[in-house]
C-alpha cells in the first residue's frame, strides 16, 4: 500500500513504495524540473521513460 506524507524540497514523497513507484516519482520530479527550466530535449525523454515504465503509450511526437 502506498501512503504519501509529507514532501521535503519540493518533491513527491512517498512511503512503503515499491521500486517501481519510487522511480516513477524520481522521474516525475526530473520531469518538472526539465519543463521548469524549459528543457524540452530532456523534458521529452523523461516523458517517453515515463511512459515506458508505467506500460502507456507514449504521445506522438510534433
Amino acid at each position: 500500500m502506498v501512503q504519501w506524507s509529507s514532501p521535503e524540497s519540493g518533491e513527491i514523497a512517498l512511503t512503503d513504495q515499491s521500486p517501481r513507484a519510487a522511480v516513477v516519482a524520481s522521474l516525475a520530479s526530473t520531469l518538472s524540473r526539465a519543463v521548469a527550466l524549459g528543457d524540452d530535449v530532456a523534458a521529452r525523454v523523461v516523458h517517453e521513460a515515463l511512459g515506458r515504465l508505467i506500460g502507456l503509450p507514449v504521445g506522438p511526437e510534433g
